[in-house]
C-alpha cells in the first residue's frame, strides 16, 4: 500500500502522530490574522493617545510613556522579534504625531525591546514584579538614548536634571502603567494560546 494512500483524512491521527488537519487557511492561519489586526489596533491606539491626551497629562511634571509599557510587555510575551515589530511600527507613528525626527522613537523603542529579550520564555515573565523591572531598566534606557539623540543634532542637554527631573518620574509612571496592563496582554496572550491549543484537536 502506498503512503498516499494510508491519508487518515481530515481530523484523523495518521502513524507517527501526524495529524491530518486544515492547512494554512485554518484555524490557526485565522488566529495569526486576528493577532495582526489586534497589534494594528493597539498600536495605533497607544500612538494616538500617546500623542494626544497622555501628551496632556503631566504628572511629577513628566508624562508617561504608554507605547514604551506595551512594547516591553508584548516583547516579554511573545518574544524579542514580535516585540521589534511593535517597537519600529509604534515609533514611526509617534514620530509621526509628535513631530520628532523619524525613527527616533523606533531606535528608542527597538532598543528598550532588546532590554525586555532578556526575560523572553522565562518563568519570571509570569511575575509581574519582573515585568516592572524590565520596563525600569528600559524606561532609563529609552530617556538617555533620547538625549544622546538630542546632543547629536546639537540641541544642549543636561543629563543629570533630565535623569532626575524627566526619566525618574517617568520610570515611576511607567511601572504604574506596567502593573495594569501586563495582566490585560498576560490574559488576551493565553486566551489566544488557549484557542489555538482547541483548533489543533
Amino acid at each position: 500500500m502506498s503512503v498516499a494512500s494510508r491519508d487518515p483524512g481530515p481530523g484523523r491521527r495518521a502513524p507517527g502522530g501526524w495529524r491530518a488537519g486544515p492547512g494554512p487557511t485554518g484555524p490557526t492561519a485565522d488566529n495569526r490574522s486576528a493577532t495582526i489586526y489586534v497589534a494594528l489596533l493597539v498600536l495605533g491606539t497607544a500612538a494616538l493617545l500617546q500623542g494626544t491626551i497622555i501628551a496632556r497629562i503631566h504628572l511629577l511634571g513628566v508624562v508617561p510613556n504608554l507605547m514604551l509599557v506595551i512594547v516591553v510587555a508584548w516583547s516579554l510575551l511573545h518574544g524579542v522579534t514580535a516585540g521589534l515589530v511593535w517597537a519600529f511600527a509604534g515609533g514611526l507613528a509617534l514620530d509621526l504625531i509628535s513631530g520628532m525626527p523619524m525613527g527616533t522613537s523606533s531606535l528608542a523603542l527597538m532598543t528598550a525591546c532588546l532590554v525586555a529579550g532578556i526575560g523572553t520564555n522565562k518563568v519570571f515573565s509570569t511575575n509581574l514584579l519582573f515585568p516592572i523591572l524590565v520596563v525600569s531598566l528600559a524606561t532609563a534606557l529609552n530617556g538617555w538614548l533620547v538625549l544622546l539623540v538630542m546632543q547629536l543634532r546639537g540641541i544642549p542637554v543636561d543629563w543629570i536634571a533630565s535623569t532626575v527631573h524627566i526619566i525618574g518620574p517617568e520610570l515611576l509612571l511607567n511601572v504604574c502603567l506596567m502593573a495594569v496592563a501586563y495582566p490585560i496582554l498576560l490574559r488576551y496572550s493565553r486566551g489566544t494560546l488557549r484557542q489555538s491549543s482547541m483548533a489543533h484537536w
